[in-house]
């Protein structure tokens, strides 16, 4: 990313007849959803009506797809154990990757080539003051990431991948300060706006059925709209830090090949691309929360 994000200066072809897209679905940032009871999984009521609605958000954006002329819809479920998607109401048409420990975590499939990537349901990072359940892929180890110099959340780290792959994210559904960031880095993405965060766990929130609404029309306009699209792509060398939340943390991490340890809480990782960094990214944060 260097100072600013590179972007690619060509856009992207209008959407093929047979486009296919990738859909990455978290879970902290769809309608309604406040605290952490609601979406660990689990049986608990709460994690239910979740699953209900995170499951009903991914269909409204699949339908917007094949609307548009998709002829492959994919999704990844990403969060947590990546198995919330349930899969009986999902609709019939898409493809579901369920399961963790994925290569590629929360843009598994990417590698296939797709026409667009859509980022469902996504999140503030950590340290964002307006995020209901802010993190940065694990609320238990990780305090900060940074891309190149700057503070970079799973939306943006997310999104360098898919441009590494030469996919345009082309919708992002999230709290405001998701959408705000999106506007920042991705500016020619739709975008649908699930709740305002008032503070961690409260939010002024849209209806569930509004943002189901609200995300098929978006899904729909951005494969429309595709040509507009571009290239999110980190600046390489890419150069990953990691502000750890115990310097444990950072002791485990710092045992890993490629890392270094600038600070107590600080670990740092060069890559020659974006998968790498990203791979390493992966790597360490399973090393640390198992430590």
């Amino acid at each position: 990313m260097g100072a600013n994000p590179e972007r690619t200066q060509r856009g992207m072809p209008n959407a093929p007849r047979a486009a296919s897209v990738l859909i990455s679905s978290d879970m902290e940032g769809c309608a309604t959803l406040v605290h952490w009871d609601e979406v660990r999984p689990g049986s608990a009521p709460e994690y239910v009506r979740a699953r209900r609605i995170l499951t009903d958000e991914v269909n409204a954006a699949a339908a917007g797809a094949f609307a548009a002329g998709a002829n492959r819809v994919v999704v990844n479920d990403s969060h947590s154990t990546m198995r919330n998607i349930d899969l009986e109401r999902a609709d019939p048409r898409v493809e579901v990757i369920s399961g963790h420990f994925k290569p590629h975590y929360m843009l598994q499939g990417i590698a296939q080539g797709f026409a667009a990537a859509y980022f469902i349901g996504y999140h503030g990072g950590i340290g964002s003051q307006d995020a209901v359940m802010g993190h940065t892929y694990s609320p238990h180890a990780i305090f900060e990431c940074r891309l190149n110099g700057e503070v970079a959340s799973e939306l943006t780290l997310n999104a360098a991948l898919a441009g590494h792959f030469a996919v345009p994210v082309v919708l992002v559904s999230g709290d405001a300060t998701t959408v705000a960031e999106s506007k920042r880095n991705l500016p020619w993405a739709q975008t649908v706006e699930t709740k305002r965060s008032l503070s961690y766990y409260s939010a002024d929130c849209a209806s569930p059925q509004r943002v189901s609404e609200a995300v098929r029309a978006a899904a729909a306009t951005a494969l429309e709209r595709i040509g507009e699209a571009k290239l999110f792509s980190a600046s390489v060398p890419v150069r990953l830090e990691i502000d750890t939340l115990k310097t444990y943390h950072s002791d485990a991490i710092a045992w890993m090949p490629g890392f270094s340890r600038p600070g107590p809480r600080t670990v740092s990782f060069t890559g020659t691309d974006m998968l790498q960094a990203y791979r390493a990214l992966m790597a360490a944060i399973y090393v640390a929360t198992a430590a």
